[in-house]
C-alpha cells in the first residue's frame, strides 16, 4: 500500500495546503497535455510487483517480513500490510523480442533471492490471491501489522471518514461477513500488478482495452476462492478490497459514491478525464513537501490512494520524457511462476492486440461491461461476457479460445515477441480444461474438506512450477 509517511497526524491546514498543492499540479498535467506526445516517451515498456505470503513449514502465516527484507537489504523488496507478506518490485524492461526472457530471469532471480533469505528463518515463500490458510487471529494489528505508520494513518482516516467500523459481506456458496475497526483485513488480498507503458496518442484506446482485458484476465487468472475455509467468489479479493478500504460513510454509500476501491468510473475521451476523476476522493493522506510543482508529489500520492482496477499514472523516465502507465491490478498473486508470467504476457498482448484491432470497444455499454467485471469475479472462466464486437454475450472460456488467443498473438507480434511458445500453450491448455488456482482449489476443497492438505498440495505443485491447468487432485 505505498512507502512510507513523515506525519504523526494530519491538521486542517495540512489539508487545506494539500488541496491547493494539488490543484496547482493538475493545472500542470493539463498543460503537459495541451502540449501533446513531443513530451511524452513514445517507448513501451513493461514492469511488475509482485505480493508473497510467508509461510511456516507448516503452511501458516509466519509474521517475519521484516527479518527477511533486513537480510536481503534490496530496494526491490518491500513490506505489504501484514507482517507475514512482502512485495517483490521486479526490474522495467522494453517490450522487444527479449522480453520474455529477461522477464522470465528476472522472477527466477528474485524469487530464489527471496525464497533463500526466507529459508534462513525456517520459512518459505507462496503465491496465492487468499491465502487459505488465514484465520481470524491473523489480522490482529498489534501482531500482525507491519512496522509502518502509514499503514495506522490509514486506518485512523478510515475511522474519520467512515465514522463507523469496516464491514465485508458478500456471497459465493458460502456467506462472508466480517467486521474490523482497522485496515487489516485488506491483508487477506495477495497479488500481481503488471506496469505498462503505452503511447500518448493511443492512451484512451489503451485505456479501453485495458478494461475489457481485465474481464477477461480476471476469469482466467482467478486464484482466491477460499476465505477463512469459506467458498467464496473464483476472485474474492474483488470483493474484500473494495469493501476493507471503502472510506465513504453511510451517507456517501446511500447517495451512491464511487468507492475507492473499483472497476471505472465509465468510458474516457481522455486521461485527464480519470484524473479530474479523482478530485471526487477524500483526502488519506495530506502529506504537504515544498517541492517543485513538476515533481507531482501530492498528485501522485492522491492518485496512489484511489485503488482503480485499472490505474493510470503519470511519471517520468530517466531521458526527462514524460510517461503514461497502466497499472493492472485485478491479478492474484501465483498459483506458480510459469503461470504469472502467462499471465502477464496474456494481459499485455490482448491490450495490445485489441488497440490494433481497431475494435470500437465502446460499443459495449459500460454499466454492462461493469456488470461482466463482478460477474466474472464471481464465477470465474465458467461465466458469460459482452465480446468486443457485437456486444453479444458468449462464453468467456469459447472467446478465449475462439478470439482470445488470435488477438494477444497479434499483439505479441507487434512487438516482435514471437518466442511465447510457452505461455500461448498454457493460455490455451488452462482455458481448454477450465482449471486455474480457483478452480482446483474448490474442486480439492470439495474432494477432502482439508486446508492443511490443500495447503499442502498446493504448496508442492507451485514450488516445482507446474502450471495449473496439469494439477490433479
Amino acid at each position: 500500500m505505498g512507502s512510507e509517511i513523515s506525519h504523526r497526524k494530519f491538521t486542517e491546514e495540512d489539508f487545506i495546503a494539500f488541496k491547493k498543492a494539488l490543484y496547482d499540479e493538475h493545472a500542470y498535467i493539463e498543460a503537459l497535455f495541451d502540449k501533446g506526445p513531443e513530451l511524452f516517451s513514445a517507448k513501451s515498456r513493461i514492469g511488475y510487483e509482485l505480493e508473497a505470503c510467508i509461510l511456516t513449514n507448516n503452511n501458516l502465516p509466519n509474521p517475519i517480513n521484516k527479518e527477511i527484507l533486513d537480510d536481503i537489504n534490496s530496494p526491490l523488496f518491500t513490506n505489504e500490510l501484514a507482517k507475514y507478506d512482502l512485495e517483490i518490485n521486479g526490474n522495467v524492461f522494453k517490450l522487444d523480442a527479449e522480453a520474455p526472457q529477461k522477464l522470465a530471469n528476472d522472477f527466477q532471480s528474485l524469487w530464489e533471492q527471496g525464497q533463500n533469505s526466507a529459508k534462513k528463518f525456517d520459512a518459505k515463500l507462496g503465491l496465492f490471491g487468499v491465502l487459505p490458510s488465514l484465520k481470524l487471529e491473523h489480522f490482529n494489528k498489534e501482531i500482525y501489522q507491519s512496522d509502518m505508520h502509514r499503514y495506522t494513518l490509514v486506518s485512523q482516516r478510515m475511522r474519520e471518514l467512515r465514522h463507523e467500523s469496516v464491514k465485508i459481506l458478500f456471497h459465493g456458496e458460502d456467506e462472508i461477513s466480517l467486521q474490523k475497526d482497522d485496515v487489516m483485513l485488506e491483508a487477506m488480498g495477495t497479488s500481481l500488478q503488471i506496469h505498462f507503458q503505452i503511447p500518448f496518442e493511443q492512451a484512451v484506446e489503451y485505456y479501453h482495452a485495458a478494461l475489457l482485458a481485465s474481464v477477461v484476465l480476471l476469469g482466467f487468472g482467478a486464484n482466491s476462492p477460499l476465505v477463512l475455509g469459506k467458498r467464496a467468489w473464483h476472485e474474492s479479493r474483488i470483493a474484500i478490497f473494495e469493501q476493507s478500504v471503502d472510506t465513504r460513510d453511510k451517507e456517501r454509500r446511500d447517495h451512491g459514491d464511487e468507492t475507492r476501491v473499483h472497476f471505472a468510473h465509465g468510458y474516457i475521451n481522455s486521461w485527464l478525464d480519470l484524473f479530474e476523476q479523482n478530485k471526487m476522493f477524500k483526502i488519506i493522506f495530506a502529506d504537504v513537501k515544498d517541492r517543485p510543482v513538476s515533481d507531482l508529489h501530492h498528485f501522485n500520492l492522491h492518485n496512489g490512494t484511489i485503488w482503480r482496477w485499472i490505474r493510470p499514472i503519470l511519471g517520468e523516465d530517466k531521458d526527462g520524457k514524460h510517461t503514461l502507465r497502466l497499472e493492472l491490478r485485478v491479478l492474484p498473486s501465483g498459483p506458480t511462476l510459469i503461470d504469472t508470467q502467462a499471465n502477464i504476457w496474456f494481459f499485455i498482448g490482448l491490450i495490445e492486440g485489441l488497440v490494433r484491432s481497431k475494435i470500437d470497444l465502446t460499443k459495449i455499454p459500460f454499466e454492462k461491461l461493469k456488470d461482466d467485471f463482478y460477474s466474472v469475479a464471481k464465477t470465474g472462466l465458467n461465466t458469460e461476457f459482452h465480446e468486443p464486437i457485437n456486444a453479444l454475450k458468449v462464453s468467456l472460456q469459447e472467446w478465449i479460445l475462439n478470439d482470445g488467443l488470435a488477438l494477444t498473438k497479434m499483439g505479441l507480434d507487434s512487438f516482435g515477441i514471437d518466442n511465447v511458445e510457452i505461455y500461448m500453450n498454457i493460455i490455451k491448455q488452462r482455458t481448454s480444461s477450465a482449471q486455474n488456482g480457483a478452480s482446483w482449489q474448490l474442486e480439492h476443497y470439495k474432494k477432502f474438506n482439508n486446508i492443511p492438505k490443500l495447503m499442502e498440495d498446493y504448496m508442492k505443485n507451485s514450488e516445482l512450477n507446474i502450471p495449473v491447468h496439469t494439477w490433479s487432485l
